[in-house]
Parts: structure tokens; C-alpha cells; sequence
């Protein structure tokens, strides 16, 4: 199977010493799978949308399952000027059009964004992550959302802190890996769930 993961830094796992990110961890003994990790550092969904279908073209395969996974949302919500790099209904328009044209091409899945420190990003951030679920719920994509468990356990908030004030390191990127490793969305999207035991 081929899994192809478009994104931002989250998806490309900065600041992870191990350089796995969550999605080397989720698929860590997992050699039958081939991920292709297009995660690019300050990506908002704008800018996914303009490069994934080139990018996918490259790696989708006739001959084996693949699927297309989208993480997006911290950059569109980060302030510039003042202001978030994407509005909601911007960040929702975007996600839609990923979201219907990837279906079109491979099984799709989503993963929300991870929390953040910082109040008002914070709460964009939040909101980002129900419209999104919603906008799953009525695509019917598969979607999984890190951000309250992240946020709740402290680990995320805590390395980020202590690194360049975003990104995790390997115990934030383990514990999300795990989220989405255990999720039964992620278990029947990677296959796992035929897998023998």
C-alpha cells in the first residue's frame, strides 16, 4: 500500500530529533506500507492546494491500494499583519476542494491540527478543527481530531514550549502517532484491521 500524506511542518515532524514525525511512528512495523511524506514547513491549505495533485500524480499507483491523508490548519490560522494567513471560510473552502478531489483520486483521510499555546491562535485553531470535523461528517471522510487529547495531556504544549515555541519533539510526535495509530479510521484506511495478528 501507498499512503501519501500532504501537509505542513506537523506532517513533515520538525523538531523531531528522529525525523519520523507522527506519521514515520504511526506506520513504524509497518514495512508493506510505502508513505511518502509531502509535509512542507509553513504550507496553509492554500498553498497544498496548488501543489498536491503534481505531487500525487507522481506517486499514486495503478497496481497497489493507496490513499491520500490531508493535515493542515495551524498555518492558516497563524496571525500575519494581525490577521490569520487564511480566513475560516477561506481555510474551509480550501479543505473542501482537497478533501472532494482527493475522493477522486484515492481514499482519503483527515487529521486535524495539534493544539496551540498561544490564546488566540489557540482558539482559531479550535475552531478550525470543528468546522473541519463537520465538513468531514457531511463528505463522509474519515477525520481524526488530536487536538483535545494533545492539548489535555500537556506533552505536546510542553515540548513545543521548550523547543521553537510550535513544534514537539519525539515524546509529542510519539503520543499523536499513537492517537492516530489506535484511531479505527486510521486502522481500516491503512489496512490494519486485515492484517493477521
Amino acid at each position: 500500500m501507498r499512503i501519501l500524506a500532504f501537509g505542513d511542518s506537523f506532517v513533515a515532524g520538525a523538531g523531531d530529533p528522529a525525523h519520523q514525525g507522527w506519521l514515520g511512528r504511526a506506520l513504524a512495523g509497518r514495512p508493506e506500507v510505502t508513505a511518502y511524506n509531502l509535509g512542507v514547513r509553513g504550507d496553509t491549505s492554500a498553498d497544498i492546494l496548488r501543489r498536491w495533485s503534481a505531487e500525487a500524480e507522481a506517486r499514486l499507483s495503478p497496481d497497489e491500494p493507496c490513499g491520500l491523508v490531508f493535515a493542515f490548519g495551524r498555518n492558516d490560522a497563524n496571525a500575519a499583519d494581525g490577521r490569520p494567513r487564511l480566513s475560516a471560510a477561506e481555510s474551509l473552502k480550501t479543505a473542501h476542494q482537497l478533501l472532494t478531489q482527493g475522493a477522486a483520486r484515492a481514499p482519503v483521510l483527515m487529521v486535524g491540527p495539534p493544539p496551540a499555546e498561544e490564546p488566540g491562535l489557540a482558539a482559531r485553531v479550535e475552531g478550525l478543527n470543528e468546522a473541519f470535523k463537520a465538513l468531514c461528517a457531511r463528505l463522509r471522510t474519515p477525520y481524526i481530531d488530536v487536538l483535545r487529547p494533545l492539548a489535555v495531556s500537556g506533552t505536546w504544549l510542553a515540548e513545543a514550549r521548550a523547543g521553537d515555541g510550535a513544534h514537539p519533539g519525539a515524546a509529542g510526535y510519539q503520543q499523536m502517532a499513537e492517537l492516530i495509530a489506535a484511531h479505527p479510521a486510521w486502522r481500516r484506511f491503512t489496512g490494519v484491521e486485515g492484517i493477521p495478528t
